[in-house]
């Protein structure tokens, strides 16, 4: 298991572990307290189980949640069976405003990283752009442009080649999609590129003078959105070596 992934079943795991706990916690304060409002003390860590650890780590927290105020909060206790109809309501709705906010935290974040991701992905661009706009060296440009390419879509490599290129691969279009591929593959919700590489065509004037050539890491997706910044980048190395005459790293 990666040391990702294993970071994310940790934070699940302890979304899950973190309601059972407060429900514990909260035992000497049974009988004068509200048991309903024990429960929303219980909702407040079923939102940070979302934010903390995804999905999951909402869902599980929302399950667990719901059967600690069943086992400790509610008589009979320490028993998931309940006497009272209102807490069996009360358990019921835990476990349904737990789950609905979980996700809505979990939706908030999402937006929160993918405008995230949009504010560096046009810091990369700007930065090449600002190096064409100086008239900076083209094996300068070169060198950051595929740094920038390599941070932007997570590769394990990336190198120029100026024409006649090297065997073809699949290609990166225009439009952000790859062509060429023997079979899709998926990272989450991302695009996968081609285990065996992808090249991203650099053109001038409408003609292609060389290419990037991208080894990715594998399993690792690539955003749509990343994917048009990487050839909006191409295109800024592209004016500068026409300009120049600069065909070669």
């Amino acid at each position: 298991m990666s040391e990702y992934r294993w970071g994310q079943s940790a934070s699940a795991a302890l979304a899950a572990i973190a309601p059972i706990a407060v429900a514990a916690l909260l035992v000497p304060l049974r009988d004068n307290v509200v048991s309903t409002n024990l429960a929303l003390i219980l909702v407040i860590f079923v939102v940070l189980g979302g934010v903390v650890a995804g999905r999951l780590g909402g869902a599980l927290a929302a399950i667990t949640a719901a059967l600690s105020f069943d086992f400790f909060l509610t008589k009979p206790y320490l028993s998931l069976h309940v006497d009272k109809a209102d807490d069996v309501e009360t358990t019921i709705l835990l476990l349904i405003v737990g789950l609905i906010v979980g996700q809505i935290a979990v939706r908030t974040q999402l937006h929160r990283e993918a405008a995230a991701r949009g504010r560096s992905e046009i810091s990369r661009l700007s930065r090449i752009a600002n190096l064409v706009a100086r008239g900076e060296d083209p094996a300068d440009v070169l060198l950051a442009a595929q740094a920038e390419l390599t941070d932007l879509l997570d590769l394990e490599s990336c190198r120029f080649e100026a024409l006649p290129t090297g065997v073809p691969l699949p290609r990166l279009e225009r439009t952000g999609a790859v062509t060429g591929q023997r079979e899709w593959r998926f990272a989450g919700h991302d695009l996968a590129l081609p285990a065996e590489g992808v090249e991203l065509p650099v053109l001038s004037q409408g003609r292609q003078i060389g290419r990037f050539v991208m080894t990715p890491h594998p399993d690792v997706g690539a955003p749509l959105e990343a994917r048009v910044v990487g050839v909006a980048i191409a295109d800024q190395v592209g004016s500068v070596l026409s300009r120049t005459g600069a065909t070669s790293e």
